[in-house]
């Protein structure tokens, strides 16, 4: 790896800006990682579902992979939600989806934001939360 600018100064490991020290030790974790890796320039990248023999995926492996999982306790995901190194606008919006505290139209007619009768008869009230994302 060291000839793609991976190596010890290489390309690849210049910042614009001097990394602090935890930063610093998050590099030298992720070198550490990579030292053994060898890229394979005249290959073609693949995905490989390990759940599967035929290494593809299928949704009844995923299904038997999920169950087979003991539950989660939400409190327990709650409460360590706010020691991981993610932006704080993807913990709040974490935080607000296991309260059920996001602006669906079920919970703005709850709390008497919205009024049901102002939509259309085909927008029928969903049974659960529903969240949209448009992709750009």
């Amino acid at each position: 790896m060291g000839h793609l600018g991976w190596g010890v100064g290489g390309e690849a490991w210049r910042w614009r800006r001097r990394l602090f020290a935890w930063e610093e030790e998050l590099v030298e974790g992720l070198m550490l990682l990579l030292q053994n890796v060898s890229l394979q320039v005249d290959k073609d990248d693949r995905w490989l579902w390990t759940l599967e023999s035929s290494y593809a995926f299928s949704v009844r492996s995923a299904y038997r992979f999920l169950t087979s999982q003991p539950s989660i306790d939400l409190s327990m995901t709650i409460s360590s939600l706010w020691h991981k190194d993610v932006p704080l606008k993807v913990v709040l919006f974490a935080w607000r989806l296991f309260r059920d505290r996001l602006p669906t139209k079920d919970n703005l007619h709850r709390r008497g934001v919205i009024d049901l009768a102002s939509f259309s008869p085909l927008q029928k009230k969903s049974s659960g939360a529903k969240i949209f994302c448009q992709i750009i």
